[in-house]
């Protein structure tokens, strides 16, 4: 009779487990979608500062940070969840971590818009084309980023094997963006080296992207963790 009472409790737990990391997976997927969604409007938002679009410039940065704001609420919500929940998570710290870095990379989406609203304040003429061309290709792999991140997590439980060959696709989307963080920064100064302010403004612009980079990769080693735990 206890044996069984055991065995009735622990599936209890695991039932309880299944639905609070359903639950949570589903608000990892949308908080996801708002960081895409995020680097989109500030890729639309460059474009704007390269054509001296600066009410655009504008309009655009403050839709970003209300996308970032709305990033930073869901990821409140969702770590009371977390810890109201946590006896019976098995992967409770991975999960707040995820959820930590999630947001992390909204606020560095932002810091980054932040930037290019300033520079289009000082009257900032366009980009060279080499360094927009770096500028465009940067954000564009940190999109794609985020969406490996969404298809790892999707397929978390189901297919170990893709998860792990979408890994490997995120870890060489991170290795781009670090080389055209490199060759940014000698084009940064070699087109800027008179004009210290629009150097810094540029140079903090690009370091928040590659931060970015490095917190999407991190939440795809956390999301490969869980998979090959279960």
């Amino acid at each position: 009779m206890a044996e069984e009472a055991i065995r009735f409790d622990e599936g209890g737990m695991r039932e309880r487990e299944s639905i609070a990391e359903s639950q949570i997976m589903e608000q990892l997927m949308a908080m996801m979608r708002n960081v895409a969604d995020e680097y989109r409007e500030l890729l639309y938002m460059f474009k704007d500062l390269d054509e001296g679009k600066n009410v655009a410039v504008e309009r655009r940065y403050k839709k970003i940070k209300s996308v970032k704001d709305s990033v930073e609420e869901a990821g409140i919500k969702l770590m009371e969840y977390v810890i109201r929940v946590s006896p019976a998570l098995m992967f409770k710290d991975v999960y707040v971590t995820i959820i930590q870095d999630l947001v992390r990379a909204a606020e560095h989406g932002e810091a980054a818009a932040y930037r290019n609203l300033l520079l289009s304040s000082k009257e900032f003429e366009r980009l060279p084309d080499t360094l927009y061309a770096i500028l465009d290709a940067i954000l564009r792999k940190l999109i794609e980023m985020v969406e490996t991140n969404s298809e790892m997590l999707m397929k978390v439980s189901t297919n170990h094997r893709q998860v792990g060959e979408l890994y490997l696709k995120l870890m060489k989307e991170e290795n781009s963006v670090d080389e055209l963080y490199r060759e940014s920064g000698l084009k940064t100064i070699k087109n800027y080296s008179n004009d210290v302010g629009t150097l810094i403004l540029i140079k903090e612009l690009f370091d928040k992207l590659e931060d970015a980079a490095d917190i999407l990769k991190r939440v795809g080693t956390y999301i490969r963790y869980i998979s090959l735990h279960r």
